[in-house]
């Protein structure tokens, strides 16, 4: 399975001079996927019910109230590793529901 870091190498444009593209919101919600994924074990793509990008916040629905509280104690390290994958400031905060 390829990392994500490699997919996201092949989003310069070159057309663009090299510049890299805006990602769209499903590429950022797998990218803090895995981010999630690398500090919390355990933590499945099933206990993640859904993922909602809007105006740089990631509003997130789990399936589970311990997936939240674990989500929420760990949110700005995970926020953190989103970014340094994906760019700097794709997301600006994350919420938990």
């Amino acid at each position: 399975m390829k990392k994500i870091q490699d997919i996201l190498k092949r989003k310069v444009s070159p057309a663009r001079g090299g510049q890299a593209r805006e990602l769209d919101k499903k590429t950022i919600a797998r990218v803090f996927l895995e981010a999630a994924k690398g500090e919390i074990k355990n933590l499945e793509d099933a206990d993640i019910r859904e993922m909602k990008i809007k105006e740089k916040i990631l509003y997130i629905k789990t399936a589970h109230p311990v997936i939240s509280s674990e989500l929420f104690l760990r949110r700005e390290k995970i926020l953190e590793k989103t970014n340094d994958i994906a760019g700097e400031k794709a997301v600006e905060k994350i919420l938990i529901g």
